[in-house]
């Protein structure tokens, strides 16, 4: 089981760096949504339910949507 939570660790720090290295936007979401729902596996895994359900919601679901529809909605025409 602990082999599963290294994964994860490591999952999550590549999904972060690969987000900052991005020139898409929206790859840059979803990556930065898929390290919060890592996040929140570890913090579930730590025994803190409550802030895993907060992490998950939040920092997997309602941040990159807002952010997509930011991104979508401030778009630039390229030249």
């Amino acid at each position: 089981m602990e082999i599963i939570h290294y994964m994860v660790i490591i999952m999550a720090l590549l999904s972060s760096l690969a987000s900052l290295l991005q020139k898409d936007l929206i790859k840059c979401i979803i990556l930065s949504g898929f390290a919060g729902l890592c996040m929140a596996y570890l913090y579930y895994a730590l025994l803190a339910p409550d802030v895993a359900l907060t992490e998950a919601i939040l920092g997997g679901a309602v941040l990159p949507a807002l952010f997509a529809f930011t991104v979508r909605r401030t778009q630039r025409i390229d030249e």
